[in-house]
């Protein structure tokens, strides 16, 4: 063998695996030593979910609690509606006895009346004083309320006598007595004030027990 085949054998060799290597996919470059680290990291801590920011509603003054909480007043609109409609409806009670108390023609019926403007009277003097606490005034005596009497049979009652009276009187005082209980039995359903409520107890309770005389003794009459 020459000497240039000698040479130039292994040299075309050489560049037949070159080319062939070169044709061949590349690898991947390995990670570096930082892009490695991250990820190791990353696996073994994932980050927590995003924690989304308070709204500015959430944030804003108005949205938070005052600082000086507001006293509690002890009373309610149902409170004030109650003492400021007794009221009137008691004076209305007086002025039906004050009638009876000279014009009723049974003992009875002058008995009741008596009763009755003892009992209102302290009554009135209790409400009047929490409306003054409140800072409330009682609704207008010719306010029409539940069991009110109006004007013209006030009228016509002042100018009865006898039995006529008596009966027109139990019959008046019977619806009267009705509209007390309701106002009172509202005051307990829906009133706050410890001593109102106590007041509308105490009213259903003798209101009661005296619309259950009235009206025993006006079945009575009508035999």
């Amino acid at each position: 063998m020459t000497t240039f085949r000698r040479i130039a054998v292994p040299l075309l060799a050489t560049m037949a695996v070159l080319t062939a290597c070169s044709q061949e996919t590349p690898e991947a470059a390995p990670a570096s030593p930082s892009a490695s680290a991250e990820t190791s990291s990353a696996v073994a801590s994932p980050s927590p979910s995003p924690v989304p920011s308070a709204s500015p509603e959430a944030s804003s003054p108005a949205a938070e609690p005052s600082a000086v909480p507001t006293p509690e007043k002890g009373y309610n609109d149902a409170d004030v509606t109650f003492a400021a409609s007794m009221i009137p409806h008691h004076l209305q009670a007086l002025d039906l006895t004050q009638l009876a108390g000279t014009r009723a023609h049974d003992m009875w019926v002058r008995d009741l009346a008596g009763r009755v403007r003892s009992q209102r009277e302290p009554e009135i003097r209790v409400l009047k004083g929490l409306l003054d606490t409140w800072g409330e005034q009682p609704l207008p005596r010719d306010q029409k309320l539940p069991g009110g009497v109006t004007q013209a049979k006030m009228t016509e009652l002042a100018a009865a006598s006898g039995a006529a009276f008596d009966r027109m009187f139990i019959t008046l005082m019977i619806d009267h007595h009705e509209g007390t209980l309701a106002l009172a039995r509202s005051e307990q359903e829906q009133g706050a004030h410890a001593d109102a409520k106590a007041l509308a107890g105490g009213i259903l309770v003798t209101q009661e027990a005296e619309l259950k005389e009235m009206k025993k003794y006006l079945s009575q009459l009508k035999k």
